[in-house]
């Protein structure tokens, strides 16, 4: 392995290290990848909103459920 390859062991080809050219960070743009992810605010937002998938679960979700169960409770208990 030269300086220059990125050196990543891959598991397709018998854990042989990778022979791409490797960017500054020591890999190669498979292996080490250029983007690093949103840096701002909105750029997180969109992240978020992109993987919510259902927002069953969701903090909004499970406070909007537990308030039905109370009223429904009030309401079989005044019947």
């Amino acid at each position: 392995m030269s300086i220059a390859e990125c050196g990543a062991k891959a598991r397709t080809n018998g854990m042989r290290p990778c022979r791409q050219p490797a960017m500054k960070n020591g890999r190669c743009r498979l292996h080490g990848g250029k983007c690093t992810g949103p840096k701002t605010a909105a750029g997180l937002e969109k992240i978020r909103l992109v993987n919510t998938k259902h927002g069953f679960y969701s903090a909004e979700a499970i406070e909007e459920r537990k308030g039905h169960r109370e009223f429904m409770k009030m309401a079989r208990d005044s019947l």
